[in-house]
């Protein structure tokens, strides 16, 4: 991604961006910090909330959907691995951030077991997995796609599909 097509996505003039920043790493830095940020504060707030687990998951998710349609320019920088191949600082923040969700979606998860709402024949790990992925495959097609559907809908329906997969019954 380039500094210019940052800039475009996110609608401010290159050189604004170049008079606060020092150069495009940095820009990406700081912009992933307060992803991070937002991240840990609202996945914080969900797994400390006293709604079932699959509420707290729910809840996880549309903040992610949420998050995205309103700051598409985050599903670039997110998603877009490229840009992270030859910056291991870079790497590091977006790993950090998924190890994060990650053990966050498998407390809730495992709280969800021991209660019996979730099903328990399947490692919370790979459930992990399977929710974290699938939202990241819709963004990035969202993404693709010229962000041309509207990302809230569908994840709302993915949502259910999720429910229906992990829910014990």
């Amino acid at each position: 991604m380039t500094i210019k097509k940052l800039s475009s996505e996110i609608g401010v003039a290159e050189s604004a961006l170049y008079r606060h920043f020092k150069n495009r790493t940095e820009i990406l830095e700081t912009l992933l910090d307060s992803i991070k940020e937002n991240v840990i504060t609202k996945y914080t707030q969900a797994s400390q909330s006293k709604k079932s687990s699959f509420e707290r998951i729910k809840d996880m998710i549309a903040f992610q959907f949420d998050t995205f349609s309103t700051n598409p320019s985050y599903a670039i920088v997110i998603l877009s691995d490229g840009l992270y191949q030859n910056e291991a600082d870079l790497r590091n923040k977006i790993y950090e951030i998924m190890e994060f969700a990650k053990k966050t979606f498998i407390g809730i998860i495992e709280d969800g077991k021991k209660l019996d709402e979730i099903r328990k024949d399947i490692p919370s790990d790979e459930l992990a997995f399977v929710i974290m992925g699938s939202v990241r495959l819709m963004v990035n097609q969202w993404s693709l796609a010229g962000f041309n559907f509207d990302l809230k809908k569908r994840g709302k329906s993915l949502t259910k599909t999720i429910s229906i997969l992990i829910k014990n019954e």
